[in-house]
């Protein structure tokens, strides 16, 4: 099983804890002070918004980690979340963060386009 780019073994199930993904994704991650900036867009290619994710949340740390790990080519520092991507970080991130990422995981819950930038 894949979860947020990170193999669990098969005896987990579907069923794996958001606490072993936490403690995957912020194992040796260095996220402070960093800037986390979404673009979404349309299937054509229209850009919709640019979203800041809120530092200290699952989300950022989620999204600094598949920026730095993920094999996704860059293209004008920007690398492209792939749908079963963002619905990971969505859903562990509205149980973590609840208030914090609300608008943010109801918007990667669509099926807009969204690339993500760390700097």
């Amino acid at each position: 099983m894949f979860i947020c780019g990170y193999h669990f073994p098969a005896d987990m199930g579907n069923d794996v804890s958001f606490d072993k993904v936490i403690e995957k994704i912020e194992d040796g991650l260095d996220a402070a002070g960093k800037t986390v900036t979404l673009t979404s867009e349309t299937r054509e290619g229209q850009l919709l918004e640019t979203i800041e994710v809120a530092e200290g949340s699952f989300a950022h740390k989620a999204l600094v980690d598949y920026f730095n790990n993920t094999e996704v080519e860059e293209k004008n520092g920007f690398k492209m979340v792939y749908y079963t991507n963002k619905y990971q970080i969505s859903e562990i991130s509205k149980s973590v963060d609840g208030e914090a990422t609300k608008d943010l995981c109801k918007k990667l819950d669509d099926m807009n386009l969204y690339r993500v930038k760390v700097a």
